[in-house]
């Protein structure tokens, strides 16, 4: 097999986190394990989610500190790089660095169209964007089609433009009753990676503990074919009074964006609810949190649903490669 030379663009310094760090460092580890020579660079053009302390919100150290710590852990210390669009910096590689490898490289994966795409991103022969959001991917595609700066390098519109090879999460694309919109793209499906040697050493809980990750809401809902596509938020009402029909299992989730009122009406259905910012911080400990689960409980986002979009989590494929 010919030892590839690629890049791979995603958000782990964005949104340091357990969860997000494995949606991504999945793809680098199992290139890696195939032979290929492989370099992640995170350059998203947006100012870093997370600050501890009284740092500014321009401060993208902690983000920073983040990824080099992750790479470390994962043998990718010399790897990476982060272009830090507050300062202008890029950290990790240095600049001469990631332009020449950028200059030799054989393969970009754009993951999740993170990357604000830039000359020498799009100057790399193959180029393969990995659609992780489908039907809000090609909303957002819809939407800035019809807006004045469609040449903007970070817009969604020139992102899909400038790719030869798209992918995507959504793999009923094709089915008739799937409402993703193709935008005359030749889409393929695809799934996300599990490296089974990072899940397989785990001893399953017998402690009748469902717990999952998950963000309630992101973004506030969209609106697209006189409708609206909204989020787990939407989606888990169906679900919420599960913990009163099982009395026999216990409920827990790791949480983030969730109103007070709303963690106050789950609580009272039986739930248990933890701050997922403050208890998962990072690849190992979102490991541990699973590892001592029995069993995921979790639903879709009501876009994926509604679109019948056929979208399967990362979060829980780990679950299952964990057993």
């Amino acid at each position: 097999m010919q030892r590839l030379k690629i890049i791979l663009g995603g958000f782990i310094g964005l949104y340091p986190t357990g969860g997000v760090t494995w949606d991504y460092i999945q793809y680098i580890i199992g290139l890696k394990q195939l032979g290929h020579d492989v370099y992640y660079i995170e350059d998203t053009m947006q100012f870093s989610r997370f600050q501890s302390g009284t740092k500014a919100w321009n401060d993208a150290s902690d983000s920073i500190e983040y990824l080099m710590n992750t790479m470390a852990k994962f043998g990718l210390q010399d790897k990476w790089a982060y272009r830090d669009i507050a300062s202008g910096n890029c950290y990790g590689m240095s600049i001469q660095n990631v332009k020449k490898i950028c200059s030799i490289a054989d393969v970009f994966i754009n993951i999740s169209a993170s990357t604000f795409l830039r000359e020498e991103y799009y100057k790399i022969p193959k180029r393969i964007l990995i659609d992780s959001d489908p039907m809000f991917t090609q909303i957002e595609y819809i939407e800035q089609s019809q807006q004045d700066d469609i040449d903007n390098p970070g817009k969604m519109k020139f992102i899909l433009d400038n790719h030869n090879y798209l992918f995507t999460f959504g793999e009923n694309i094709d089915a008739p009753d799937c409402q993703i919109p193709h935008l005359d793209f030749k889409w393929k499906t695809t799934r996300q990676p599990i490296c089974l040697d990072q899940w397989s050493s785990m001893k399953v809980s017998e402690n009748n503990l469902f717990t999952s990750v998950m963000n309630w809401s992101v973004r506030p809902d969209i609106s697209y074919d006189n409708k609206t596509w909204g989020q787990k938020n939407i989606e888990f009402k169906k679900f919420e009074s599960i913990p009163k029909l099982f009395k026999n299992g216990k409920f827990e989730m790791m949480m983030t964006g969730q109103k007070p009122e709303d963690a106050k009406k789950m609580v009272a259905f039986g739930w248990k609810i933890h701050d997922s910012l403050l208890n998962i911080t990072d690849a190992e400990k979102y490991r541990t949190f699973i590892e001592n689960s029995s069993a995921e409980f979790s639903i879709a986002k009501e876009t994926y649903v509604k679109g019948n979009t056929g979208w399967f989590s990362c979060r829980s494929a780990c679950y299952l490669a964990a057993g």
